[in-house]
């Protein structure tokens, strides 16, 4: 039986304990503990030995910081501060190399972080019920696949009928939200554009909103009401205060009105959808839209605590085939704080998004730590011969290697934090260039997680940093260290080496990723769109003008420096309209499910854009019949099978619908993003539209926009004239691929520069290990030239080991990352090429400066070395 006390208290009490109690005191514990070993047995004993052991713990009996140890530790970190201190001014340029290095890694891994920090709490809010807030995804069946509505939009009356049939649910709750629900706001002589949305009761349970004015439970009680943000409440009173209870006047078709304002709001940062109004969803349920086959409603579900989710999805999955047997429609739940970054779905079940590209810039920000980590350690190693007798020294003194150990740890954390100093200056400088490329507004607050994990960052860093030289260094025998003799072993060697083969595979990653990703884009910024977006501007179509258009138009038209002038509705490329349902002779019965994609807009918009037409012709006024026909695009007609596509009837499932005919085809032109194929496409004339669409004579913008505001303010009074270019939009599209190609070229920049310090730590290293060899073959005749080239042959075999490796790597994930495009560059193996050739030539160029360096040394000078 074991009567022996728990044994670690007992090693804690003898660690803690002054020298001159411990005897007597651990003996009193031991008799107490024997006694109650005999009376109450081992485990009631064990714990008032536990209790006795903290008791113990307090100032009079733990050993005093001014003691002996104390003071023998703190003259030990003393003197390796100042030997680290001497060290940094002896070897400036090792100091700066290692600082620059180290300092570019943590600048980058900081920046990479706010920005990951941001993503990851976009969306994630701390309301009352959030963490049970879920949003429900609607997929349907069209043209033989899935599509899913990524906005979340669900028929109209989802959101009240689902908790009446299932009980898991506590309570919902409509958001109805499109790009186009803007309006102008007015009161006096301000008018303000702002964007709406309409939300239910239950919506601040989960969304924040921070009320300066007004309660946020009751200020929309009433469908009259609305709630506005501070920015909109200044823009139209100059102050907060000022605006509770104000009527406004909100100029919209469908919603337009007087309205008093109840609540103004700040804006949450990391809410992903934004708005400057809301108003209560009943007013949208007046325009009587509650039916079944309307859509666009997000329905906003809070579960009940404890309900399984995946359980719950397999429960609504089929909840509309319960309404109509032959509804195929799905639906999924999912977690509203994770659509933000898994937006992307495959069958209604999201697999991706942002989140892409949170995890790829996460592995970027390691990687460069690492090859910064890299670069200290062979800086490190390649030194250790000028302080191989110190180490000598006190290891003849008694130092074990532990303190050796300590010494070289904490002089690589030493290093970190001064880095850590310089990175966050760069951060400093360089935020407000990064918050311009990433779109964000980040702020420099090393405050709560983003603290932690800077500390926790640069000390991993410098202890990652400091492994290898202190464990190495400190191993040194002592007879030889006085000798000044560093014998390197092969396996020491063959790590420093392969950790620049590690260094230089992830340089060539980055910079072959950079010249794809860089082709990637310029193929879809100079590519044949199928229509033209040069000069083209598009302003909304609102007021006055959304009534008749006919004189502004006449006058418009007449106005030196424009072209053309049509209207539409939807965006080129992106927010582009469809429907399904149609019906044309020959059809099969799985036809009706097919999609069409539409524009619906003025006369003269084809040639406006510059859309060819490749069969039949274009809409003419000369045609009163036109505004009951169609432009199909090709893809439309290969759908259909239309073998003769001119003079086809196109009915409608819908008994509301004309039929219409088909007069034209136009060739296929890139509606969306080049991530999308080209899919079926209608034209058709109708005088309701969205947006004016007005191309301009090149090289007369600036003049000829101001014509065009004069004659808009003439005849829409009280509406801002607020106008984007085409083109403009079309590079929007394109945001996140631009943002990659530029971070990543400055990422790269950063490896390969490191990396190349790196090299030359290594190369220096290995020169002074061969100092003899050089001053015997100059001796013997060598030239410097056929030294350089014989000291450079080991290096370059490195970067071509890392070249190798890397390349397939490279193609692997450039070739992933391509997938996600329908139309896209050929991986051609000239990219690759050029990526491992740009590697090479600078490495060489490193290489070059210190072995060539290394064969000028003395020669007198280097045979004596090492004696």
């Amino acid at each position: 039986m074991n009567n022996q006390p728990p044994k670690y208290f007992l090693r804690f009490f003898r660690w803690f304990c002054h020298p001159r109690l411990q005897k007597p005191i651990e003996g009193d514990l031991m008799e107490l503990y024997d006694e109650r070993l005999k009376e109450m047995g081992k485990r009631k004993a064990d714990q008032k030995f536990r209790r006795d052991v903290l008791q113990l713990f307090r100032p009079s009996i733990i050993k005093p910081a001014d003691g002996t140890y104390r003071l023998n530790n703190y003259g030990m970190f003393k003197h390796n501060l100042i030997i680290s201190f001497r060290s940094f001014l002896r070897f400036k340029n090792t100091f700066l190399i290692n600082l620059l290095g180290l300092a570019s890694g943590l600048a980058s891994a900081i920046l990479i972080l706010l920005w990951v920090n941001d993503e990851l709490n976009m969306d994630r809010f701390s309301e009352k019920d959030s963490h049970r807030h879920v949003q429900v995804i609607h997929t349907y069946p069209t043209s033989g696949t899935y599509h899913t509505n990524a906005n979340g939009s669900t028929p109209n009356p989802l959101f009240e009928a689902l908790p009446k049939a299932i009980p898991e649910i506590d309570y919902s709750f409509p958001v109805k939200a499109h790009a186009s629900y803007q309006g102008v706001l007015t009161t006096g002589e301000n008018n303000v554009r702002a964007s709406y949305q309409f939300i239910g009761d239950g919506y601040f349970n989960v969304f924040p909103a921070d009320f300066i004015q007004g309660n946020k439970y009751k200020a929309l009680s009433d469908k009259n009401d609305i709630v506005i943000s501070e920015e909109m409440a200044l823009g139209l009173f100059d102050s907060t205060e000022e605006a509770i209870g104000q009527i406004i006047e909100l100029k919209d078709e469908d919603f337009g009105g007087s309205y008093m304002v109840t609540g103004v709001f700040i804006p949450i940062s990391n809410s992903s959808h934004q708005s400057d109004v809301l108003f209560h969803y009943d007013l949208f349920r007046e325009a009587d839209y509650m039916q079944w086959y309307n859509g666009g409603t997000q329905a906003h579900l809070v579960l009940k605590e404890g309900v399984d989710l995946a359980q719950f999805n397999d429960k609504i999955k089929s909840f509309l085939k319960t309404l109509a047997p032959n509804w195929e429609d799905i639906l999924y739940a999912q977690p509203y704080a994770e659509k933000y970054l898994y937006g992307k779905y495959e069958q209604g079940v999201p697999v991706e998004g942002r989140i892409t590209y949170v995890k790829l810039f996460s592995i970027i920000a390691i990687f460069l730590l690492a090859i910064a980590c890299i670069n200290y350690m062979n800086f490190s190693t390649a030194k250790a011969s000028r302080r191989i007798k110190e180490i000598g020294v006190k290891k003849a003194m008694g130092a074990g290697r532990k303190s050796l150990i300590f010494q070289y740890f904490g002089e690589s954390l030493f290093m970190s934090f001064i880095s850590l100093i310089m990175a966050l200056a760069i951060v400093a400088i360089l935020l407000p260039q990064f918050n311009e490329i990433t779109g964000k507004q980040l702020a420099f607050n090393l405050t709560g997680n983003v603290l932690g994990w800077v500390l926790g960052i640069t000390s991993l860093t410098g202890l990652i940093s400091g492994s290898y030289p202190a464990l190495h260094l400190s191993g040194f025998k002592p007879v030889l260290a006085l000798k000044g003799k560093l014998k390197g072993d092969s396996k020491g060697l063959l790590i420093r080496k392969a950790l620049v083969v590690f260094q230089f595979s992830i340089s060539v990653i980055l910079i072959v990723s950079v010249i794809v990703i860089y082709k990637q884009v310029e193929f879809i910024q100079t590519s044949n769109l199928g229509y033209n977006k040069d000069h083209i501007i598009t302003f909304p179509r609102e007021g006055n003008l959304k009534k008749d258009h006919s004189a502004f138009f006449s006058e418009i038209r007449s106005t030196p420096g424009v072209v053309m002038a049509s209207h539409m509705s939807g965006d080129l490329p992106g927010r582009v309209g469809f429907s399904q349902g149609y019906k044309w002779e020959g059809m099969g019965a799985e036809d009706k499910s097919l999609r069409f994609y539409q524009i619906r807009g003025g006369y003269d918009l084809i040639e406006l854009l510059g859309i060819k037409i490749k069969e039949g012709r274009s809409f003419s006024r000369d045609f009163p019949t036109d505004r009951d026909a169609y432009l199909f695009n090709e893809a439309a007609i290969q759908m259909t099978q239309l073998a003769e596509p001119i003079g086809q009837k196109i009915g409608n499932f819908n008994t509301n619908a004309n039929t219409k005919e088909v007069i034209g085809v136009v060739k296929n032109f890139h509606f969306q993003s080049f991530q999308e194929e080209i899919r079926p496409f209608i034209f058709s004339l109708t005088e309701k539209s969205e947006k004016f669409v007005i191309k301009i004579q090149e090289g007369t913008e600036q003049e000829t926009i101001e014509r065009i505001r004069k004659i808009y303010q003439n005849y829409n009074d009280g509406y801002p004239f607020e106008y984007t270019f085409l083109d403009d939009d079309y590079q929007a599209i394109y945001a996140a691929e631009e943002r990659i190609t530029v971070l990543s070229k400055y990422f790269a920049a950063i490896a390969i520069v490191v990396s190349c310090l790196g090299l030359l730590a290594l190369t220096s290293f290995s020169t002074q290990q061969r100092f003899k060899e050089i001053a015997i073959r100059k001796v013997l005749g060598s030239s410097n030239t056929g030294i350089v080239r014989l000291l450079s042959s080991d290096f370059t075999s490195l970067v071509s080991i890392a070249i190798i490796i890397a390349l397939p790597i490279a193609y692997y994930l450039m070739k992933i990352w391509l997938n996600d495009f329908a139309y896209r560059i050929e991986l051609t193996p000239i990219y690759f090429a050029a990526g491992g050739a740009l590697v090479f030539l600078l490495a060489v160029f490193t290489i070059t400066i210190q072995t060539a360096k290394s064969a000028k040394v003395n020669v007198t000078e280097s045979l004596r070395a090492n004696e």
